[in-house]
């Protein structure tokens, strides 16, 4: 499960879009060049683990479904969290791995749906 392996890969000295990105890759089995991980940052004080989520629908998903994944994958976490903004995030505990492993439950489900 995707939650598993970011719960593995935290702490291991990535940031939060590349632990999401690398157990995306991982679960879905497909291969991201390095240059994807270096790219994926935050937007705006958005937290890069949602916009590695955001990058990995675009991967995954069919162009006619995409949008309204993205959309649900925003609201979802929107409605969990209360912000998709880093800073407010990563206050709610010590390291991001907690919100992190969450935010790869979210990403899941919409994947899967």
């Amino acid at each position: 499960m995707l939650k598993e392996r970011i719960r593995t890969d935290c702490g291991n000295g990535d940031n939060c879009s590349q632990v999401i990105l690398r157990a995306v890759a991982e679960e879905y089995g497909i291969s991201l060049s390095e240059e994807l991980f270096c790219a994926c940052r935050g937007i705006n004080g958005m937290c890069s683990g949602i916009v590695a989520g955001v990058m990995a629908l675009g991967l995954l998903c069919e162009e006619e479904e995409l949008k309204l994944k993205r959309i649900l994958f925003l609201l979802r976490v929107q409605n969990r969290f209360g912000s998709l903004d880093c800073c407010t995030l990563s206050a709610l505990g010590a390291d991001c791995s907690g919100v992190l492993e969450e935010i790869g439950g979210i990403l899941q489900e919409v994947i899967e749906e």
